[in-house]
């Protein structure tokens, strides 16, 4: 435990002197919030050195190593020291940190805080299996391992990746800089998300009361950013309810029975990724979809594009609100490229993110600058969104160049949610939202009523998106690889996510602004009983999930992902830790291919080296068909299983095989494998424990 403490605060080291690089701007753009928007510098930070490298990458102008971070940072420095010596930049810096010094150690000690207490639950179940685990941290080490980018797919050898790997990107940054172990690492990351969504959900809800009135005081500041965050970040939804008493009326012949022994019966019977699959899954139906939320992802821990994804679109979201203190929002040249450029980082880091926070930019700068001039402003809206869009695009031009998008068209809903099944997962937010939503309507339509403020119509637009994004699934999905029962899954998985993002951040400034609206005590009594219900309803699930998921808190095993491995197969084990230790560069290596979400290509995983063909249907998606992953399939079960040995080394010359792997999941695909032929070939044995070999041609 205390090397792992160690290692957390090395990488928390990392962040912060990172973070640190993006002080001065930052305080230069969020200067009029109460906090300077302290805790966005690590992102921006994160953000821009990692967009420089892919660029300076892909070019071939810098290498994606220490030599190379280290140019690109020394750059930012010369870039802070230009910023500082201009007019009295230098004074109001050292100015901001001395008046606000208290504030940013605060949310510092709450960023590491979170950060050891998430990555002290990763360790009960720090195993990098299972789920999309081997792809995600199979990205992270194949781009620790490149010289120049893009990453090369590792479950394809010779091409790159064709997904949206930018999040990895980052945290292969951070662990090359740090020079941990990216078994730890990945573990870290996660940890590392959950803590920056928290304090980041917590910045900006804090915010948005702020600039609604600077004088609200610091108690309904604080209030709105710990309700909004605690909601994002822990937040579940009202299943874990709805769910145990279905149990417990199932359970005793329809009846309910609230004795000890029955609701811990009940209780004890919910599964808590139930709140994920619930839509097509409870009854079942031949619609299954998927509507995860943050809480879930941290807990399950793949570091997958929607999860990596958050704090940068928490950092756009503060962006955004910044145009509140602006006569015309997107009407600035500034505004726009740098909107256009954060959203090109959204998309390659998570595509759906793009269109989704593109709506919510469109939907609140229309309303605002309606608001402000009327129709005459829209038509400026609309040519300076374009702008928006060609900044987007050209931002995004370098990562476009090797990437081919996977969505197949967009085709119409043939399937509908329950209302009921609806409510359940999002009649919270409902509950919370829909009094701000009528009076805000209300008030809108008595013409430029001042009881509406830039605030109310920027968490009006939050709100609106969001209930559009879960509406959307109910009309239409994007056909991709995963059709029948599964059709609308991802299209929702997608799009509610962040519908649950927004509601999130929504909720603490509508519970400190409601009663500045509602006169009536009654009715403000009662919305702050219902709140309070809904809110203590939703942080239910993490009891449920951490409970479920990470078992009991005296099994302790630390960081390391890959230890797992030892006991599941102690020679492979040995064998990907002699590749880390002594193959450099990314040769290609041989090993059996495999389905997805299964142990099949955990060497590739783990190492980062490419094999011929890894797991068929996520190579299929990205491929843009199956016969491509179909074909290298067969090719690789012809090297290892066919006794022609000029086939066998045509094969492995057409792929430039340099390492072959055979171990335990060889032996299990090809039973009468027969590793003895490789030797004739003129491969040597270059690593060997129990029955795991690593020939070398």
């Amino acid at each position: 435990m205390i090397n792992d403490l160690y290692s957390i605060l090395i990488w928390w080291s990392t962040i912060f002197f990172l973070g640190l690089l993006s002080l001065p701007i930052i305080f230069s753009i969020f200067s009029k919030f109460w906090d300077k928007g302290y805790i966005f510098a690590k992102t921006l930070s994160l953000i821009i050195i990692t967009y420089l490298s892919l660029v300076l990458g892909i070019f071939k102008l810098l290498p994606f190593n220490l030599v190379g971070l280290s140019v690109i940072i020394l750059c930012l420095l010369v870039v802070d020291f230009i910023f500082l010596k201009q007019k009295n930049n230098f004074h109001k810096f050292i100015s901001t940190i001395k008046s606000h010094f208290r504030i940013f150690i605060t949310q510092e000690l709450i960023f590491l805080i979170i950060l050891i207490i998430w990555s002290f639950v990763r360790g009960f179940s720090p195993a990098i299996e299972g789920l999309e685990k081997y792809m995600d941290w199979g990205f992270v080490n194949s781009a620790l391992r490149s010289r120049f980018l893009p990453p090369i797919d590792m479950w394809f050898a010779g091409e790159v990746i064709n997904y949206y790997y930018f999040g990895h990107l980052i945290f292969a940054l951070i662990t090359k800089i740090s020079q941990l172990s990216s078994a730890i690492t990945y573990n870290l990351s996660i940890a590392t998300v959950c803590s920056l969504t928290f304090v980041s959900a917590f910045s900006l809800a804090s915010n948005l009361v702020y600039l609604l009135s600077p004088k609200s005081g610091l108690k309904k500041i604080i209030i709105a950013g710990l309700v909004s965050a605690l909601l994002l970040t822990f937040g579940g939804n009202f299943h874990p309810v709805f769910k145990i008493a279905k149990n417990n009326y199932l359970q005793n012949d329809h009846h309910f029975v609230f004795t000890k022994e029955a609701v811990n019966q009940s209780i004890s019977a919910y599964w808590y990724p139930d709140a994920t699959r619930f839509i097509g899954h409870d009854p079942d139906i031949q619609d299954k979809t998927i509507h995860e939320f943050p809480l879930y992802s941290f807990v399950v821990s793949d570091l997958h594009g929607h999860m990596n994804d958050i704090f940068i679109i928490l950092f756009f979201m503060a962006f955004l609100s910044i145009s509140l203190i602006k006569p015309q929002p997107l009407f600035d040249w500034k505004f726009i490229s740098f909107s256009g450029f954060i959203l090109s980082v959204s998309y390659m880091t998570n595509a759906w993110d793009f269109a989704i926070y593109g709506l919510l930019l469109a939907v609140f700068t229309s309303i605002y600058n309606y608001r402000q001039t009327g129709f005459d402003s829209l038509v400026k809206t609309i040519s300076n969104g374009l702008l928006v869009i060609a900044f987007w695009y050209l931002f995004t031009l370098p990562f476009s160049l090797k990437f081919i998008p996977m969505m197949e068209g967009i085709r119409l809903a043939d399937s509908h949610s329950p209302f009921y099944q609806l409510f359940v997962l999002y009649g919270g937010f409902w509950l919370i939202s829909l009094p701000f939503l009528i009076h805000f309507l209300i008030l809108f339509f008595k013409h430029k009523s001042p009881k509406i403020t830039p605030v109310d119509i920027f968490v009006f637009s939050l709100v609106l998106t969001a209930t559009v994004l879960i509406t959307i699934p109910e009309l239409i999905y994007i056909k991709d690889i995963y059709v029948y029962e599964h059709r609308r899954a991802n299209t929702m998985f997608k799009l509610v996510y962040q519908a649950f993002i927004m509601y999130s951040l929504s909720s603490g400034y509508i519970l400190v602004r409601l009663p500045q609206i509602i006169k009536s005590k009654f009715w403000i009594n009662f919305y702050k009983v219902t709140f309070c219900l809904v809110f203590v309803i939703h942080l239910i699930y993490p009891y449920f999930a951490i409970k479920s998921y990470y078992g009991s808190p005296k099994n302790y095993k630390g960081l390391d992902g890959l230890k797992y491995l030892q006991n599941l197969y102690p020679d492979n084990y040995q064998a990907v830790l002699w590749i880390n230790q002594n193959i450099s560069g990314q040769p290609v290596m041989l090993e059996a291919v495999g389905d997805s979400y299964t142990t099949f290509n955990h060497v590739s995983s783990a190492t980062g080296l490419p094999t011929v063909q890894g797991w068929v249907v996520h190579e299929w998606l990205w491929r843009g068909g199956y016969d491509a992953p179909a074909a290298r399939q067969q090719d690789v079960e012809t090297i290892y299983s066919s006794t022609d040995i000029n086939e066998v080394k045509n094969l492995l010359s057409k792929y430039h095989v340099e390492y072959i792997f055979v171990g335990s999941k060889e032996y299990e695909k090809y039973p009468q494998l027969d590793s003895d032929k490789f030797l004739s070939l003129g491969a040597k044995i270059v690593f060997q424990s129990g029955k795991t070999t690593i020939y070398q041609l």
